[in-house]
């Protein structure tokens, strides 16, 4: 921390938004699939500005809502510095639709004081100063607003969304005016946003220190360094082996290169990859479609551990889970001496219909599982807690090892979390005391995930 707000402090800050700014793009390649749909050029670009649209307000609901829970500066800095990118994002998707001025005003208002809201708690931070109790009301405030805004552009998303209506064609846009015919037609989001709109013309005006304007592919196999090399033929075998299946019914479809170099089969109904190195199993899927569920999650749980026990004598905790297509995707991570190490991941595939392994990914355990030196906590419990915001209730508590940036790894608590009727997810330093992660569990009848 520094006494002043320097330019250096700047430079960091906005260094790290713009690595933030950089995972953003992976998500426009979800996008990908909707360029076959719409040829013409602008009606793309209408779609794509909707659902990034979509994509920016929800990580700004759930980016608040961890900031609610952010008791320490070390934590509180990646999360300002997200938000401030997430809402010059939906700001510059906003002003690429055809909505008028008179009905995205408060809107991209809001979502300027968001970014600026950011700004300002960035720089308290950097000046090593803490949010005062107004403050951290004002942002409660930002977080009921984005629940708001996040449920309207979800509806307007899901009305325009499916190419139904072609965007391009039937709207006027002020500026750049299309006719058809001789009438000017309404802009067809506007209807979809003029209650959005409306929705925020109670929206406060907040003032602060000044003025408001509206890692584990990247590395080599840790488990994998000193194995032997295995050929084709050797591969095979042991893809027969695992998939209990005769060679024979084994296609070969050729080698996968890159961090993780893998032999890859097909078998009429599913495919396998065995590593080059090692001749380790990394991914299984069995293709056929399950037509109904007869079991429970625990009974999918139980099939997935005693598949993990006839492959590894490691312990492994499970950990999230959820249910698709009939089928139970469980995340386990390997576990030491109680303490989770979550780098290691293993996910295990159960048909809910007969019980049998419906896919398996090792690639997690592959890349990062190695021996460790786990030292011992050099604070308690008891004291990692006080790191905690006064609005959580603590349930239980872990160890757990979780990945950092940079592929490290640091020993943390586990702190399991309630706030009203969320779940949330705390890990606190065990040498420091301060906040590394959170997240906000989500619960439903299929799955338990994290945001």
């Amino acid at each position: 921390m520094i006494g002043a707000f320097s330019k250096r402090a700047l430079v960091r800050i906005i260094s790290f938004s713009a690595a933030v700014g950089l995972l953003i793009v992976g998500a426009a390649v979800s996008s990908y699939k909707l360029t076959s749909r719409y040829r013409n050029s602008s009606e793309y670009k209408y779609q794509l500005a909707l659902n990034n649209l979509s994509d920016y307000t929800t990580n700004i609901k759930t980016t608040l809502q961890k900031s609610l829970y952010s008791n320490t500066a070390a934590q509180q800095q990646p999360i300002f510095a997200k938000l401030m990118t997430m809402s010059e994002g939906a700001k510059s998707s906003l002003s690429q639709l055809p909505v008028s001025v008179e009905q995205s005003t408060a809107v991209q208002k809001y979502l300027g004081q968001v970014g600026d809201y950011a700004f300002f708690a960035l720089s308290k931070i950097a000046k090593d100063e803490e949010l005062s109790n107004e403050e951290k009301e004002n942002l409660k405030k930002f977080y009921e607003y984005a629940c708001e805004l996040d449920t309207a552009v979800e509806d307007v998303a899901a009305a325009y969304g499916d190419g139904s209506v072609n965007l391009g064609k039937t709207l006027t846009l002020k500026g750049n005016i299309e006719k058809i015919g001789s009438e000017t037609e309404e802009l067809t989001l506007d209807g979809g946003f003029r209650e959005m709109n409306e929705g925020f013309t109670d929206y406060p005006t907040m003032i602060y220190d000044g003025p408001f304007s509206d890692h584990i592919t990247q590395q080599k196999p840790k488990f994998l360094e000193g194995k032997s090399e295995v050929s084709e033929q050797q591969a095979l075998m042991i893809a027969a082996n695992f998939a209990k299946v005769d060679k024979g019914k084994l296609t070969y479809e050729g080698r996968t290169e890159g961090n993780l170099p893998t032999y890859n089969f097909s078998g009429g109904n599913f495919y396998i990859t065995v590593t080059q190195t090692g001749g380790y199993i990394d991914i299984f899927r069995d293709t056929n479609e399950v037509p109904k569920k007869t079991l429970s999650y625990n009974d999918a749980l139980d099939e997935a551990k005693k598949f993990l026990t006839k492959i590894f004598k490691e312990n492994f905790t499970e950990s999230y889970y959820l249910i698709d297509n009939n089928i139970c995707t469980i995340n386990f991570a390997y576990t030491e001496d109680d303490v989770i190490c979550y780098s290691d991941l293993i996910k295990v595939g159960v048909n809910m219909q007969t019980g049998e392994i419906a896919s398996y990914c090792a690639t997690g355990y592959l890349m990062n599982h190695t021996e460790r030196n786990i030292k011992n906590p050099k604070i308690s419990k008891q004291l990692a807690q006080n790191s905690l915001s006064d609005n959580l209730n603590i349930r239980s508590c872990k160890t757990a090892l979780i990945p950092t940036a940079g592929n490290n790894e640091v020993l943390t608590y586990e702190f399991d979390c309630t706030a009203g009727n969320e779940k949330v997810l705390v890990y606190v330093n065990c040498e420091t005391g301060l906040e590394e992660q959170i997240y906000i569990v989500l619960e439903s009848d299929n799955g338990v995930l994290v945001m």
